[in-house]
């Protein structure tokens, strides 16, 4: 009988055992299949910046480890909202390479976010994403020098704004919306050296390193998603040498332009007081 007791009590833990080794059924107990973007160049495999009507190549690699493939779908939100199906196939076979071209739609600063998944016949998945910011298109960047904004105060004939989207003076006559920049010096007070804007433009001061390397647009752009977050519509206290990154009010393609400080004049009698400035953009 006592050997019996120990029989019976050895079988329960390798019940037990055996229990837990076997894998179930259905498609939680089968591999995944794999997926991947394809490397090289002419294909987009890793989040990227591109602009609007850019054709970017994804290249798709999806390997069954069960069972073969049965289709391979294509999906993409914008800034986070709800994804839509932009690509689906049917597939029945272990492994699928193939190319999709997409054209980039949105609006600049947008988040797309492209999801491809893999399915295979136990209808298990797959999948693997990148990001796409959609930036400006490029442009020349061009250098305009010896612009000056004076004193609002100033006599008639003397502009106290700028259009820098057109590189041009302007009047108190002209429409605010051309108004990048006004100097903001009030009635009856003394020159502040400080700039405003009739149109919406955003200011926020940056470095002489930045000004150096801004040579391209790209640079520009990045360097005011860096930098956005602190601007706002009125500059102060500027002074010779300030570097000032703007983002124009008006509706053009690129409107980013950064700014350098060559001369800062003050005066005592007259309200001739001015800023004069060189600056980088599509220009």
């Amino acid at each position: 009988m006592k050997m019996k007791h120990v029989l019976f009590a050895l079988a329960i833990p390798a019940l037990a055992f055996l229990t837990s080794c076997d894998g179930g059924s259905g498609s939680d107990a089968a591999p995944k299949p794999t997926l991947s973007f394809q490397t090289g160049s002419g294909f987009t495999y890793t989040d990227a910046q591109a602009g609007v009507d850019d054709i970017l190549q994804i290249g798709v690699i999806a390997k069954s480890n069960d069972s073969k493939i049965s289709k391979v779908s294509i999906k993409l939100s914008t800034n986070g909202g709800t994804a839509g199906v932009i690509f689906d196939t049917t597939i029945n076979a272990n492994s699928a390479t193939f190319t999709y071209n997409y054209k980039v739609q949105g609006s600049v600063a947008d988040i797309l976010k492209m999801t491809v998944v893999a399915t295979d016949a136990n209808g298990t998945t797959a999948e693997q994403s990148l990001n796409i910011e959609i930036t400006p298109a490029t442009v020349a960047i061009g250098l305009q020098q010896n612009q000056i904004v004076y004193n609002l105060q100033s006599p008639a004939g003397y502009n106290g704004a700028y259009d820098l989207t057109k590189s041009a003076v302007k009047y108190s006559a002209d429409k605010p919306t051309e108004k990048d920049i006004i100097d903001g010096t009030p009635v009856s007070a003394v020159f502040n050296k400080t700039w405003t804007t009739g149109n919406g433009s955003k200011f926020v001061k940056v470095t002489t390193n930045d000004y150096n390397l801004s040579t391209s647009s790209s640079f520009i752009y990045n360097l005011w998603k860096t930098n956005a977050a602190t601007a706002t519509s009125t500059v102060t206290d500027i002074k010779l040498g300030d570097v000032i990154l703007v983002k124009s009010g008006q509706s053009v393609p690129f409107g980013l332009y950064i700014i350098k400080v060559t001369e800062v004049k003050e005066t005592t009698t007259d309200n001739l007081d001015y800023i004069k400035f060189e600056y980088k953009g599509d220009i």
